[in-house]
């Protein structure tokens, strides 16, 4: 008989823990930054200077919950939406997928022809968009505005010759 009670113990204390992690909250880092900005003010629209953070950081990393589901774009515009940061892009159909055009009003171009927003996950460029990306406990996202194609934020321009 105590062997049935343990052992019926055992399936409740199973069956709570099961309960407690899927109801369990989901962290990732997210950080928006645009320093390479500091060192290319001269090809800034003037326009624009005002919402370059003196130190470059738009939001320093920041841990962030989020959804099961949720693509790195959800959250992104989530989070910026939470915090009163402005966030722009575009629905793009054909590719099925969202493409962020400014933060913090500052634009892909506005700081020369190679300039606009990347991401990458845990120090890396995903080739694909934000919006596949779903994140994973404990991930790191950068959102990084680039002067250069992606070579100042550490994502090398590779030319496919």
């Amino acid at each position: 008989q105590s062997e049935n009670q343990e052992s019926g113990s055992d399936e409740n204390e199973q069956a709570s823990s099961d309960e407690e992690q899927s109801s369990a909250s989901h962290t990732c880092t997210l950080s928006i930054e645009c320093s390479t900005i500091l060192n290319n003010m001269d090809s800034l629209k003037s326009s624009k200077k005002d919402f370059v953070p003196s130190d470059g950081w738009i939001m320093g990393p920041t841990e962030v919950e989020y959804t099961p589901g949720e693509s790195v774009y959800d959250v992104l515009y989530r989070i910026c939406k939470e915090n009163k940061i402005q966030i722009d892009a575009n629905y793009t159909p054909a590719y099925g997928a969202y493409y962020v055009k400014g933060i913090n009003q500052l634009y892909e171009f506005d700081c020369g022809k190679n300039s606009g927003w990347m991401y990458s996950v845990n120090g890396e460029f995903p080739n694909y968009g934000a919006s596949s990306y779903k994140p994973k406990d404990g991930d790191k996202i950068e959102w990084k505005y680039t002067c250069n194609l992606g070579s100042d934020v550490g994502n090398p321009y590779k030319d496919k010759k």
